[in-house]
C-alpha cells in the first residue's frame, strides 16, 4: 500500500501539526456556503458551528491517517488526501486521531440538541448513499479541497490539484472525491476527472456527484 501519511508532493507544502489551526480556519471559510450544509442549516448561527464541527472532526481523522497539502506555509488553500484502505471510520480510530477535541466539542455546544442530531444524521446519510456507488479500490480519497474566501478565484485550487494529480500519476492510483455543486463538477472535469456516480438525498435536498481521476 502506498504510504500517503509519509508522502511528499513536488511543489506543494506539506502541512505540519503546527499548521492545523490555519488549515481548519481556511476550510471553515471555504465551506461557509456549501450547498449541502446550507440546505440543512440555513441559519448562519447554526451552519457555521456545524461546518466547524464537521471539519475539525473529519479533518483530525484525515490528518492522522493521511496528509494535508497547501501551496505554502500560509495555508490559504488546502486539501487532505487519504489512502482508501485507511478510510475505516470507527469510534476508536476517531478517538485516537483527536476528532473529539476541545474545539470540536465547543463547536458542537453552539448547536441545539436537534441540530446536533441533524448533523449526525446528515453524515450517516452520506455514508449510506456512498455505499450505493461502485467506487474502485484502492484509490486516493481527496477530502476538503478549499480556498479561503479572500483568496478564491486566483487559480490556487487548480495549482494545488494539478500537483496532486501529478502525484497520482506517479504512484498509479486513481483519485476519488465527491461534490454537490455544478461549478465544482466543471472544475474537476477540466482536470481530467470523470463522473462515476450520482446520488440524491430526499431528506436533505442535495445531490452528490462522485468523480474519479484515472492516473496516466
Amino acid at each position: 500500500m502506498i504510504n500517503i501519511k509519509n508522502c511528499e508532493i513536488k511543489d506543494l507544502y506539506k502541512i505540519k501539526r503546527s499548521d492545523y489551526e490555519k488549515l481548519y480556519i481556511t476550510l471553515i471559510s471555504a465551506f461557509r456556503k456549501y450547498p449541502k450544509m446550507l440546505y440543512a442549516f440555513p441559519d448562519d448561527d447554526d451552519r457555521i458551528p456545524a461546518i466547524e464541527a464537521t471539519i475539525r472532526y473529519y479533518g483530525a481523522y484525515d490528518l492522522r491517517y493521511g496528509s494535508g497539502f497547501s501551496l505554502d506555509n500560509k495555508v490559504n488553500e488546502a486539501c487532505i488526501i487519504v489512502h482508501s484502505d485507511d478510510m475505516k471510520y470507527t469510534f476508536m480510530r476517531h478517538l485516537l486521531s483527536g476528532s473529539y477535541s476541545r474545539k470540536y466539542r465547543a463547536a458542537m455546544r453552539k448547536l441545539s440538541r436537534p441540530n446536533q442530531v441533524k448533523r449526525l444524521r446528515l453524515f450517516d446519510e452520506l455514508d449510506r448513499l456512498e455505499a450505493t456507488v461502485d467506487i474502485p479500490r484502492p484509490h486516493i480519497y481527496l477530502d476538503f479541497l478549499g480556498v479561503d474566501e479572500a483568496h478564491q478565484h486566483q487559480g490556487r485550487g487548480r495549482k494545488l490539484m494539478n500537483a496532486v494529480c501529478d502525484y497520482a500519476d506517479k504512484v498509479k492510483l486513481p483519485i476519488m472525491l465527491f461534490t454537490n455543486t455544478e461549478e465544482d463538477i466543471k472544475f474537476y472535469n477540466s482536470l481530467g476527472f470523470r463522473i462515476i456516480g450520482v446520488t440524491s438525498s430526499e431528506e436533505f435536498g442535495f445531490t452528490n456527484t462522485y468523480l474519479l481521476y484515472d492516473p496516466k
